[in-house]
């Protein structure tokens, strides 16, 4: 039987992110069951979740209570929509919860079924709002090099990484592109703090460059995702870039698709810098993989805006009542279990650890906020060239040895986002590994 399914998974599975000549060379990791931070493979082998699942299960695996709370929900009403006027509880209870949660004036959300579908919702409702006020020409779109909001039209047309893009122009018109804000391989060749905040500023010049009244939003993660390879950014930019758009009347879009939901160590990552956007989209850690569901949040004002006449934008399963129900269920062990103070408190324990693998010679940077780390893996410390080759082969042999890693999009990183209710006693057996692995693949290039 197991012949069978893997047989099935290398020739009826089109699989994200890899290539399906080597899945159907080596074959497939058939995940079929998970607990707390681990999961296990067809044949018994047990991992802990080192990326929790996709960035997503914060709540760890075989959480009974949500579902519990779906199979409440589906016994009353499996299903209904957000059309027409029409709308179900879950939904309804879930809007409320998140207007109580996010900061400053983000009262009003519009559900969809992942973050890929609230970037590309974000950015309809960012033009028909500037268009509703008078501004027509206010369409373009700024976001920053190794971004990653998602994978429809729009989102790709975000991305921030040529790759995801080559197999798919023409996209979107008027998206722009401007440097992202990694200290360690800084675009302009500057160290902070003596930059003066060139990464930031250059929002402002391409603004100006574009011309303000053609600018739409500007969208940005408050800590770049897994292409980027998890950076945080200096204390001063995400309040500076903030006041840029405001300045200009540009829409300020907060992606917390990944860091949303305590996994920085606050509710929502843009908090750690006590900014408030104009429009927030979420996913992922909103119902912690559970089931799909995505939501962008807006101020009133916004929402005020495009009501008042039909807003021709939705999802079939937008709002789904038993989706509802899982991420109301989630959001309740979030708070209950405090689990963005544990991530806050994890993230000294486990970074004191990974700053002691700088003295392998192949990790140049190591990096974290809350519970999501990276390891930027260099050829030479010096020139600082990245190293893709090791950080795939780290990220297999750590498999091998029972823990669950991912290489950062552009291949430069080592990542770990684990689920946040892991323990220091489990943050040791995971780092241990990694350390184990890193010096195996440095013997192994004979870079020890």
């Amino acid at each position: 039987m197991e012949y069978n399914y893997r047989h099935q998974a290398t020739q009826h599975l089109l699989y994200s992110m890899a290539n399906l000549g080597q899945v159907r060379k080596h074959g497939p990791r058939i995940i079929v069951r998970g607990h707390d931070c681990y999961v296990w493979d067809i044949d018994g082998k047990r991992y802990i979740d080192g990326f929790a699942g996709l960035q997503l299960t914060n709540v760890g695996h075989g959480r009974k209570e949500i579902a519990d709370a779906v199979t409440r929900q589906m016994g009353e009403i499996e299903y209904w929509h957000l059309f027409a006027g029409f709308c179900n509880l879950p939904a309804v209870k879930l809007s409320s919860k998140l207007a109580d949660l996010a900061p400053g004036n983000l009262q009003v959300t519009h559900f969809v079924n992942s973050g890929s579908e609230a970037a590309d919702s974000a950015f309809k409702i960012a033009r028909q709002y500037q268009r509703k006020r008078g501004f027509a020409q206010k369409y373009k779109i700024i976001y920053r090099n190794r971004a990653y909001h998602g994978m429809t039209m729009g989102a790709t047309s975000a991305a921030g990484d040529k790759a995801f893009r080559a197999y798919h122009e023409p996209l979107v018109p008027g998206f722009i592109r401007i440097p992202n804000n990694h200290c360690y391989r800084c675009h302009f060749g500057l160290s902070y703090p003596m930059c003066d905040l060139q990464c930031a500023r250059v929002l402002e010049t391409t603004i100006l460059e574009e011309g303000p009244e053609t600018v739409a939003a500007f969208i940005a993660d408050p800590v770049q995702g897994s292409t980027g390879g998890y950076i945080p950014p200096v204390p001063e930019y995400i309040p500076m870039v903030r006041e840029i758009c405001r300045k200009y009347n540009v829409l300020y879009i907060d992606d917390e698709v990944i860091t949303g939901f305590g996994r920085t160590g606050k509710m929502f990552g843009i908090e750690h810098w006590q900014q408030a956007p104009d429009i927030m989209i979420v996913a992922k850690g909103l119902s912690s993989g559970y089931l799909p569901v995505g939501a962008v949040i807006m101020t009133s004002e916004i929402a005020d805006t495009l009501q008042d006449e039909a807003f021709l934008h939705g999802m079939t399963y937008g709002g789904h009542p038993a989706c509802a129900a899982a991420a109301l269920a989630n959001l309740e062990i979030v708070e209950r279990e405090s689990l963005p103070a544990r991530a806050a408190r994890m993230q000294g324990y486990v970074m004191e650890r990974l700053r002691s693998m700088l003295d392998y010679s192949i990790v140049g940077e190591v990096r974290g906020i809350g519970m999501m780390y990276a390891l930027e893996i260099v050829r030479d410390k010096s020139s600082k060239e990245s190293f893709a080759q090791a950080s795939a082969r780290i990220v297999e042999i750590a498999a091998e040895k029972g823990l669950i890693l991912r290489v950062g999009s552009m291949g430069g990183s080592v990542l770990m986002c684990p689920p946040l209710i892991m323990t220091e006693e489990l943050a040791d057996e995971m780092l241990d590994i990694v350390s184990e692995t890193i010096s195996e693949v440095s013997r192994e290039l004979g870079m020890l």
